[in-house]
């Protein structure tokens, strides 16, 4: 799978937005992963990993980029336009086992492939 990774903040508090591509179940994954301070009333699993993840939904498997997006808003998470960018090509390149890091002004370096 390719796992496109970009640290910012929610409510003051660290988080690590994970989106990326996973090639043998062909489906794009996101994982938000939080401090354990960050609880939120609109949460639909309490965790203490993780703010949202994709296997929290109902059918977690097939959702989109812009389902993601809006989950992202939802959060009010902004990331860079690059990721989208780059696990979008993943998914045409059926790419797996790249690791990216993401940085806000869009630049981005590869980690491992």
């Amino acid at each position: 799978m390719s796992q496109h990774y970009f640290n910012t903040y929610h409510k003051g508090l660290p988080i690590t937005v994970l989106l990326g591509w996973d090639r043998q179940l062909s489906y794009f994954f996101l994982v938000i992963q939080k401090s354990a301070e960050l609880i939120d009333s609109c949460m639909q699993v309490e965790s203490e990993n993780y703010l949202y993840s994709n296997l929290y939904e109902k059918a977690p498997f097939g959702l989109g980029l812009d389902y993601y997006r809006a989950v992202l808003r939802h959060f009010q998470i902004d990331v860079p336009e690059s990721m989208f960018i780059e696990v979008q090509q993943d998914s045409e390149g059926n790419v797996g086992n790249r690791v990216v890091n993401h940085e806000a002004d869009s630049s981005f370096a590869e980690l491992g492939l």
